[in-house]
C-alpha cells in the first residue's frame, strides 16, 4: 500500500476528498424512498393528496436536514477536532451548515404550515396540537438564533443553546411520529416504530447532507493532515451511525408495511400502494449495496492509499509522524 507523502504545493483535492459519487446516489435513493413512503403513509391514513404528500415530505426532509446536521455538529464533531490545526476547518464547516440550515428552516416553516393545517383538519384545534405547533415554533426560533450567531467555533460547540436546539429538533421528530400514528389511533407499538423510523431517517439524511455538502467542500480547500484526520474521524462516527440506521429503516418500514397491508402477496402486487412498498424495499437494497461498495464506508481515511487514521499521525503518534502538522497531503495512485 502506498505511503502518504507530504508536499508543498496543492495537488488535486479530488484525490483526497471527492470520492462521493456513490454517497450522492445513496442520498438520492433515500430521498426517493422517503417520498414514496410519505405517499404510502398518507394513502393508508386516508389523507392522501399529491400536494399534501409532497408538503409533508418536504417537512420531514427539512426537519431531517436540520436534526441530522445538529447531531453531526454536536455529536460527531469532538473537542479534539477544534484544536489549532483544524479549527479553521471546523469554523468553515459550521458556517456552511448555517447556510444549509437557513434553507432547511425556511422549508420547515413553509411546509410545516401545510402539515399543521392538515393536522387541524384531522384532530381539530386541540391542546396537544397547539403544544406541537409551539414546539415547532420554538425549534424555528432557536435555529435562527444559531444561524444568526457569530460566536467563535469553540463557543458554538455543545453550548446550552446548541444543545437545546438539538433537543428541540429531536422532540419535534418524536412529536411528529406520534401525530402521524395518532391519525389512525395511538397504538404504542406503532408509535415506537414510527419514532425509530423518523429518527433514523433524520440522522441519515442530515448526516449525508453535512458529509457531502459541508465536510467535503471545506476539506477540499484545506487538504492538510490535521484536517483530513478530523474529517476522517467524523466520517467514521457517521459510518457507525449508518450501520444502525439502514437496518432500522428496513425493519421499521417492514413493520409499518405489514401493519398497513398485511402479509397477503396480492396486497402488494395488486395495488399501487403495495408496489410502492416493494419499491421502497428495493431502495433499501440499493442502499445496502452502496454501503458495501462505497470506499467511503470502509475503515479508511478519506486519503487514497491510507487505510488507518493512525497512519496520519493520530493520537499518540503526532510527535513521531513526519506528516503531522499543517503540511498538505497527497498520495500516489
Amino acid at each position: 500500500m502506498p505511503e502518504p507523502q507530504t508536499g508543498t504545493t496543492a495537488e488535486q483535492p479530488d484525490a483526497l476528498f471527492d470520492r462521493y459519487t456513490l454517497p450522492k446516489v445513496a442520498l438520492g435513493v433515500i430521498l426517493a424512498a422517503s417520498l414514496a413512503g410519505t405517499w404510502v403513509t398518507a394513502t393508508l391514513d386516508g389523507t392522501a393528496t399529491l400536494a399534501g404528500a409532497v408538503a409533508k415530505w418536504l417537512y420531514l426532509v427539512g426537519l431531517g436536514v436540520l436534526t441530522g446536521g445538529l447531531v453531526w455538529k454536536h455529536v460527531f464533531v469532538r473537542p479534539a477536532d477544534l484544536g489549532d490545526d483544524a479549527a479553521d476547518y471546523c469554523a468553515e464547516m459550521y458556517d456552511r451548515f448555517d447556510r444549509i440550515a437557513a434553507g432547511a428552516t425556511v422549508v420547515l416553516a413553509v411546509s410545516g404550515a401545510v402539515v399543521l393545517r392538515e393536522y387541524v383538519a384531522v384532530f381539530g384545534p386541540t391542546t396537544a396540537l397547539v403544544g406541537y405547533a409551539a414546539l415547532v415554533g420554538a425549534l424555528l426560533a432557536m435555529a435562527l438564533v444559531q444561524i444568526l450567531g457569530s460566536e467563535a467555533v469553540e463557543r458554538q460547540f455543545r453550548t446550552p443553546t446548541g444543545v437545546v436546539t438539538l433537543g428541540l429538533a429531536l422532540a419535534v421528530v418524536v412529536a411528529t411520529a406520534v401525530a402521524e400514528v395518532a391519525v389512525t389511533g395511538l397504538d404504542p407499538a406503532a408509535v415506537v416504530v414510527r419514532v425509530l423510523h423518523l429518527v433514523a431517517f433524520a440522522v441519515w439524511v442530515g448526516g449525508a447532507v453535512w458529509n457531502i455538502f459541508v465536510a467535503v467542500p471545506t476539506g477540499q480547500k484545506r487538504p492538510t493532515v490535521p484536517v483530513v484526520r478530523a474529517a476522517g474521524e467524523q466520517l467514521e462516527r457517521f459510518r457507525w451511525a449508518v450501520r444502525f440506521v439502514i437496518p432500522t429503516l428496513f425493519l421499521t418500514g417492514l413493520y409499518q408495511a405489514v401493519d398497513g397491508l398485511g402479509v397477503n402477496a396480492e396486497a402488494y402486487l395488486g395495488s399501487a400502494v403495495g408496489l410502492t412498498v416493494l419499491a421502497k424495499v428495493g431502495f433499501i437494497g440499493v442502499l445496502v449495496v452502496v454501503f458495501k461498495l462505497c470506499p467511503m464506508w470502509r475503515a479508511c481515511s478519506p486519503i487514497e492509499g491510507v487505510c488507518e487514521l493512525d497512519e496520519l499521525g493520530g493520537e499518540g503518534t503526532a510527535d513521531s509522524d513526519p506528516t503531522a502538522g499543517g503540511s498538505e497531503v497527497r498520495s500516489d495512485d
